[in-house]
């Protein structure tokens, strides 16, 4: 597998995916407003019982802004309670921004990389309200993701399998 190289220490880190340019193209066309529906639709589903139980409480009405770099999409939600998540403003710059490719939040998702060796190397990154990210961060590690129940497990599961396939067909 490839590597990159730090020219300052010499470090090698292997390569990880990105989605090809020509995969991120239809992506870039689609308007942004019309991303953050399908991930609002997304997460309401597939976290309905911790959104009736309070659980992001802490994300109320505050704006977050999800970066996928190699897909040049960002995603702007915001929790309003028991509506859930809903598109955050356009207008309004968010509270958080949380950047990272495709790749890399699969792994932070699927927990095939531990968070904080993500967000240390900055493959994950976050700007803005650090302690609120902190806050997710820490949300996120503690989550149970079999006892969430619903699709979330299988999904996680399956991108967990394709990542394997790819690395082992990859030469990681």
């Amino acid at each position: 597998m490839n590597a990159t190289v730090d020219t300052a220490s010499g470090f090698q880190a292997p390569r990880r995916p990105t989605l090809p340019s020509p995969f991120a193209l239809p992506l870039k066309l689609i308007p942004g407003p019309v991303h953050s529906i399908a991930l609002i639709t997304a997460l309401n589903v597939l976290f309905a019982a911790s959104i009736r139980e309070g659980e992001f409480e802490f994300l109320r009405d505050r704006v977050l802004a999800i970066q996928v770099r190699d897909a040049k999409v960002e995603y702007r939600i915001r929790f309003a309670g028991a509506a859930g998540f809903v598109p955050g403003p356009i207008g309004q710059s968010p509270e958080l921004t949380i950047g990272g490719t495709i790749y890399d939040f699969l792994a932070l998702a699927t927990r095939r990389e531990d968070s904080d060796t993500l967000f240390f190397n900055r493959r994950v990154v976050m700007e803005g309200d650090t302690a609120l990210g902190l806050e997710l961060k820490n949300w996120l590690d503690g989550m149970d993701l079999e006892a969430t129940g619903g699709p979330l497990p299988s999904l996680l599961r399956a991108a967990n399998g394709l990542m394997g396939a790819y690395e082992r067909f990859s030469g990681g």
